[in-house]
């Protein structure tokens, strides 16, 4: 069986965003590696930004790390995550959560809505 796996990259703010969403969602740093720790050489600076790192949070699973020196990425334009919830009150407290200093696209109305977080990643949360 093949399992997708959802992979974010941010611009040096990984670490920052994996810590913000295991408060949001009440998920967990499976691991996380800095570029110090990896087989790349990159530059001093670069050394402990995020290489890669897996998190988790019940039925789901993405990974993330931050953009390569000399390849930026542009966040939040070009996905979405969809998350979907068996219980109403642990929508809402997300949905929340991860609209805090971001941006609703569509208000958490009928099971389903929609933001951008303040990290600039795009949110779909739906309920069943």
């Amino acid at each position: 069986m093949k399992k997708l796996n959802p992979y974010l990259m941010f611009s040096g703010n990984c670490k920052e965003a994996l810590m913000f969403y295991k408060t949001c969602l009440d998920g967990e740093i499976l691991s996380m590696k800095t570029f110090a720790e990896s087989p790349l050489d990159v530059p001093r600076e670069h050394k402990n930004r995020i290489f890669n790192s897996e998190f988790r949070a019940e039925d789901f699973m993405f990974m993330a790390s931050d953009d390569l020196p000399n390849n930026e990425v542009n966040l939040g334009s070009n996905f979405a995550l969809f998350l979907s919830f068996t219980k109403k009150e642990e929508q809402e407290e997300a949905f929340t959560k991860l609209s805090e200093g971001g941006k609703v696209l569509f208000p958490l109305e009928n099971g389903f809505g929609m933001l951008v977080d303040q990290f600039g990643i795009q949110w779909m949360l739906a309920g069943r």
